[in-house]
């Protein structure tokens, strides 16, 4: 199974189905939802169960005083940690852990900061605690048993979550409910900001709960097929007025070859080989989810019609997951929201720069095109559709706007809707080339994080270059 689960994301998933967000559980919860049993797959269709609007509690704070808890804390809580870990990018690693740990930095808000560890436990920033500089601190533990480092580690293993503990307020100096977001930033360490209070929603929308929700849908339908087989489960999961089919998401079902199996809104298409299909951008639909599946599951993006929105194309996330020998299921959510329209001229004009700089690494060699790529002066240079390069192994070699990125392995980078967008710019390159949908620190909106469209080819033999547009305005 692709996502680890521990006890803080076991509570993800079970309390997303009944509240629509999630708040701070009391202190036995973890433990008791953390048995194997908490998670197991679904023997019948699962009831049709719906998630309502985001809701907060008017609790009170741990000095007696009225505390409103609000999902935009999280929100902004989510923003601020991406802001610092699109600045190691920018400035490298160094520099970052030590504007990290200055207690005066720019990441050092008052209770709102940030700290690093690698993944071994060692302490790398930590503004109100430099003692813990250099030490293990995996066994690090409150006042309710939670190993707070641990959890926050094992969360960043899967890109991005949140973990619930019990901390001293640096303002306070009292000992207070907290929630934590972490986010990887490479292979080798993460880090996190936190914000204290009891009551604290987690957006039902927010990409980690989007995550969770699919990955439990997807579960409950192969526990299903495992039960009652192949044949029943196609049945099920083709009555698009059944229980596999709500909450604006469905099951749908392909082989190994490409051909479709569930389609219960589309079902003209059910025995279609769909191998060669592609979205309304030139992105692989058919190739990259048997991509996928080959993998043993995963998540993956696309641009595909909303039969809940009068068959609209929107973007739309989806996990997939084998359910039997040969056979795969998965389900998927559109995000409306998230702007797809990628013009044919500018596509055009993507693919054509890209292979403008395959052409240059195999007349002027590979150290002199990465470096001319990484050159501010450099004649690739362009906020909307810059020159990247990486090797086969994931190693980035050049990107002129986030020079702290390079030499650095990004092949385990995970978005935060779940997907690994190295590994697929890399292997569309190794196929001849081909279209990626990633979210990246855009340079021209301050950095900001948005869907991009890249290209990528390989050049040289064992050199992957791209490029990528972010959508029209």
């Amino acid at each position: 199974m692709e996502i680890k689960h521990l006890p803080f994301i076991v509570i993800l998933v079970v309390l997303l189905a009944t509240t629509g967000c999630l708040t701070a559980p009391g202190p036995d919860v973890g433990r008791d939802l953390a048995h194997p049993s908490a998670l197991a797959p679904a023997t019948t269709p699962p009831s049709d169960t719906r998630v309502p609007s985001i809701t907060t509690t008017d609790l009170p704070a741990a000095d007696g005083t009225s505390f409103q808890p609000s999902s935009s804390q999280v929100t902004d809580l989510i923003a601020f940690v991406g802001d610092a870990v699109v600045y190691t990018q920018r400035v490298g690693k160094e520099t970052a852990v030590k504007e990290f740990s200055d207690k005066n930095g720019s990441f050092t808000r008052g209770e709102q900061y940030i700290w690093a560890y690698d993944y071994g436990g060692i302490n790398l920033a930590h503004p109100y605690h430099p003692e813990y500089k250099g030490q293990n601190k995996l066994s690090l533990t409150d006042d309710e048993g939670v190993r707070m480092i641990e959890a926050m580690r094992d969360v960043a293993r899967n890109g991005s979550g949140f973990v619930w503990y019990h901390f001293a307020n640096p303002l306070t100096g009292k000992t207070e409910p907290k929630l934590a977001y972490v986010k990887q930033v490479d292979d080798t360490w993460w880090l996190a900001s936190g914000i204290y209070g009891p009551g604290l929603s987690i957006p039902g929308d927010a990409p980690e709960m989007v995550r969770e929700r699919l990955h439990a849908k997807v579960a409950q339908a192969v526990g299903y097929a495992r039960e009652v087989g192949e044949e029943g489960a196609l049945v099920a999961f083709n009555n698009k007025s059944g229980s596999f089919a709500s909450d604006g998401t469905y099951i749908f079902a392909f082989d190994m070859n490409g051909t479709t199996l569930a389609m219960p809104f589309y079902q003209s298409q059910i025995g279609a080989n769909e191998r060669n299909l592609t979205d309304i951008n030139g992105v692989s639909i058919g190739e990259e989810k048997i991509r996928i599946a080959g993998k043993g599951g995963g998540f993956f993006y696309y641009v595909y019609n909303n039969p809940a929105d009068a068959g609209k194309p929107e973007f739309k996330v989806s996990y997939i997951e084998p359910a039997g020998p040969g056979w795969v299921v998965g389900t998927g959510t559109y995000l409306p929201d998230i702007p797809v329209r990628f013009s044919e001229e500018r596509r055009t004009e993507l693919v054509t720069r890209v292979r403008e700089a395959a052409a240059h690494v195999e007349k002027n060699g590979r150290n002199a095109s990465i470096y001319l790529f990484n050159s501010p002066k450099g004649s690739f240079l362009d906020q909307d559709m810059f020159i990247f390069a990486f090797d086969r192994n994931g190693t980035q070699l050049a990107n002129p706007y986030l020079p702290g990125l390079i030499g650095v392995n990004r092949l385990s980078d995970r978005d935060r809707y779940g997907s690994y967008p190295v590994q697929g710019l890399i292997e569309h390159a190794a196929r001849g080339g081909g279209f990626t949908y990633y979210f990246f620190a855009d340079p021209a909106t301050n950095y900001s994080i948005r869907l991009k469209l890249g290209y990528t080819e390989l050049a040289g033999g064992d050199l992957v270059v791209g490029a990528g547009i972010f959508p029209d305005t």
